[in-house]
């Protein structure tokens, strides 16, 4: 079958375009006693504009916004190359370029000692501080890409943090949204702050649309929400997956940052959809022309001896392997593939964000009954190792 067929062939097949409707109830929440108490008599439906009140759910329409539209040809393209690659996430890791394409003047190129084949750049000085880490706990959490649902990877996040298995050395990892969410556990940000944030960007882009003008807007909301120094607190610690372009799409981690700004730069341009989040096909980062992370590295490793990844889609859905925390921890009426990729792409209303957070919550709780802390949290001394 000719390429361009098959590529036709995967965004029509692709199970990110889950059609029919679901009608989502919250699942019955395992702790009462913890501040995102839900009611499991109260209908949570499918879309954003439509009250819960009313009554039959509206037709989909036929015409897509160009938000959506970009965002559908841009992750069929991702589905085409990941599925053509393989299922497994260490099969879809396997992208990075070898260290003869990569490396700036002084910078230096350090292989995964846990993904081999994964590569990421460190200035030379940095590679000696993360040398000075005293200690490293595991497991590392990664963050898949999503869009504009990371309301979900906060909630998670917040869980994960209130029951101790986030600690200030947790190595953490992210692509897209995950690497804001990333960086927003790094900089010591309450979760409800950032959900906050999450609903300023929203609604701006509810006002005044999403494609071509989103990154504009999500600078100036991390600009105005981190900490000046969050590069800081991320340097060695926060993986942020982007894709380099040059003659095939190539996976890169970059986990060191001269100042907020370049890792701000480095979250832009993980989160960067061509076309969609500005109107240019592709960014630059440190001197390299560059496209979203989720493309090579949907769900990057972390620096810890074994990570937990985190995707804000159904995983079992979209035939994905190895993931630890999803909607399938919760898998009873749930939002299908195909809604939650709208959401992704165009801003939900504020009582949706909400349910996301308290749903990402939830899959935590549901994910920890099964890996208590005591039997999986372990806290190595790197000069000891």
């Amino acid at each position: 079958m000719p390429p361009l067929k098959r590529l036709n062939a995967s965004l029509m097949a692709s199970s990110l375009f889950v059609s029919g409707h679901h009608h989502l109830l919250l699942p019955r929440n395992p702790n009462p006693r913890n501040l995102l108490p839900l009611s499991p008599r109260r209908p949570f439906r499918l879309w954003a504009r439509t009250p819960p009140e009313t009554g039959d759910l509206p037709a989909v329409p036929e015409r897509k916004s160009l938000a959506v539209a970009t965002g559908e040809v841009f992750l069929g393209l991702a589905s085409f190359l990941l599925r053509d690659r393989g299922a497994s996430p260490s099969d879809r890791i396997l992208m990075a370029p070898p260290p003869s394409d990569l490396g700036s003047p002084g910078s230096a190129v350090v292989e995964d000692p846990v993904e081999p084949g994964v590569v990421w750049e460190q200035a030379p000085e940095d590679v000696e501080a993360e040398k000075e880490r005293r200690a490293v706990t595991s497991p590392g959490f990664s963050f898949s890409a999503a869009g504009l649902l990371f309301p979900y990877h906060l909630g998670v996040a917040r869980f994960l943090l209130e029951k101790g298995y986030i600690k200030e050395t947790t190595p953490l990892a992210g692509s897209s949204a995950g690497a804001v969410v990333s960086a927003v556990i790094a900089s010591g940000s309450s979760m409800d702050e950032a959900l906050k944030a999450t609903k300023v960007l929203a609604e701006n882009c509810r006002l005044n649309g999403t494609a071509f003008r989103l990154g504009v807007v999500l600078r100036d909301v991390l600009d105005k929400f981190l900490p000046d120094d969050v590069h800081t607190r991320c340097n060695g610690r926060v993986r942020v997956a982007i894709t380099q372009v040059f003659w095939r799409p190539r996976g890169v981690l970059v986990d060191q940052f001269d100042s907020k700004e370049d890792l701000i730069n480095a979250v832009f341009t993980s989160s960067f959809i061509p076309g969609y989040l500005a109107p240019r096909p592709a960014t630059i980062f440190r001197n390299r022309l560059c496209i979203d992370g989720g493309l090579t590295l949907f769900m990057p490793p972390t620096s810890a001896s074994n990570t937990v990844r985190v995707c804000a889609f159904p995983a079992n859905r979209l035939g994905m392997k190895g993931i630890g925390i999803s909607p399938d921890c919760n898998p009873d009426d749930r939002a299908g593939p195909r809604q939650l990729f709208n959401w992704a792409l165009e801003p939900a209303e504020d009582y949706i964000l909400d349910k996301l957070y308290e749903l990402g919550y939830l899959d935590a709780a549901v994910w920890a009954e099964q890996n208590p802390l005591e039997e999986i949290v372990k806290t190595t001394d790197v000069n000891d190792s």
